[in-house]
């Protein structure tokens, strides 16, 4: 079982450390409980409370409460890329999240996500709340909320459509139009996105847009783009062919709203793909 990733939940009988308890029910060495535990692998539920995440290995589990680990020895062992820091106000900051980070956490754990990796770097006691998405191959600007009153508030701009949200997107092939919208339905929910050209390279066959999106389905900009016949290059789940790089070329590239608790305009940007895009 200590190699295995596996998920578990146990009810308990009677009142036990956690970690203990853990190591005694699954088997595994208290080490790696604990640092499943920091990386946010294991759950407690307790009667008219909402489920969360258990991080204190000496937390005292109280008989009909429950815990549920889900250990992958491999995600656990996973080094993620440091996000950098762009703007930090007292309710929100902004930073560009490096590719392979993820928006948010999984039942197996959140040591990887922006979030988590924020809060440290900022020393911040309470966990941040990501207000929206970016696919975990992207990278680019991010707005993380300091406090849950903080993350309605934004989260009400996004929902009424009073964020400007720009990304850069490095496409196979040449297109035939210089700007275009799709309106093309995903997941049987409304979708809009538009496409502008902004260079083309016939060398390397590839071109570079600038995407703006009117709603936010998942991987939306990717599969509009898939749809048009133009990839986004490195993309491994829609690009095909043109999944030969590394890493997907697209990026958040700026992010503007007018701030709900100043009443001022910010915005930010982030340096854009380089192009051509590299053998």
């Amino acid at each position: 079982m200590h190699a295995d990733s596996f998920s578990r939940t146990f009810t308990m009988e009677e009142t036990a450390n956690a970690c203990d308890a853990l190591a005694l029910l699954t088997g595994l060495p208290k080490a790696r409980i604990k640092d499943c535990m920091t990386k946010g692998g294991v759950w407690w539920s307790r009667p008219g409370r909402s489920t969360s995440r258990l991080r204190r290995a000496s937390t005292e589990v109280k008989p009909g409460e429950r815990l549920e680990i889900n250990y992958d020895p491999a995600l656990l062992t996973l080094v993620p890329a440091a996000p950098e820091l762009i703007a930090k106000v007292r309710h929100y900051s902004v930073w560009n999240k490096p590719a392979g980070i993820l928006s948010q956490g999984t039942r197996f754990a959140d040591h990887c996500t922006l979030p988590r990796l924020a809060q440290a770097m900022l020393g911040a006691r309470n966990e941040l709340h990501p207000v929206h998405r970016l696919d975990r191959e992207a990278r680019g600007i991010m707005l993380l909320a300091h406090d849950g009153k903080a993350a309605a508030k934004l989260g009400e701009l996004f929902r009424q459509g009073k964020v400007d949200k720009e990304y850069a997107a490095i496409v196979r092939g040449i297109p035939d139009w210089t700007s275009i919208e799709v309106n093309e339905p995903l997941d049987g929910k409304e979708a809009r996105s538009r496409f502008e050209v902004v260079r083309c390279d016939p060398a390397s066959g590839s071109t570079l847009l600038i995407a703006r999106i009117d709603t936010g389905r998942k991987h939306q900009i990717r599969r509009h783009l898939a749809g048009l016949g133009h990839p986004v290059m490195g993309d491994p789940r829609y690009g095909r062919d043109s999944a030969r790089m590394y890493e997907l070329q697209l990026v958040a590239r700026s992010l503007a709203f007018t701030c709900p608790f100043t009443n001022a305009p910010r915005q930010w940007t982030v340096p854009d793909l380089p192009f051509p895009p590299p053998e």
